[in-house]
């Protein structure tokens, strides 16, 4: 298990890491963090600076091994289907080729305004 106690944290690469690994997270539900980690399916969040919550959340998970294996194979599908490169690769050539239809919907849009 990884624990992220961020009080700030804008990515989450540490966390991507671990899961990356097939390493069940609990995090602070701050920035980045709260799209990295899918509470209950990938690790836990936990609100930040709460030692409580945090305690609690590593505590179900040390006490579910079969539920922490369950988390960590979670981990690393969602590493490998969001943040490796081809998938990154892949979002970024989708977001071009919506922007290009975008693009090219207002351009035609303009066009066929001034000829009318």
């Amino acid at each position: 298990m990884c624990v992220v106690p961020s009080h700030y944290e804008p990515f989450g690469l540490v966390a991507i890491e671990a899961m990356a690994c097939g390493t069940p997270v609990v995090a602070s539900a701050v920035g980045g963090l709260q799209f990295t980690v899918i509470p209950e399916k990938t690790g836990l969040l936990a609100p930040p600076k709460d030692e409580k919550a945090f305690a609690i959340a590593i505590a179900k998970i040390i006490a579910n091994p079969r539920w922490r294996d369950r988390l960590g194979q979670a981990a690393r599908e969602r590493v490998t289907a969001q943040f490796s490169w081809d998938a990154v690769a892949e979002q970024l050539d989708q977001l071009y080729l919506s922007q290009r239809q975008d693009l090219l919907q207002r351009l035609y849009s303009a066009s066929s305004a001034s000829v009318s």
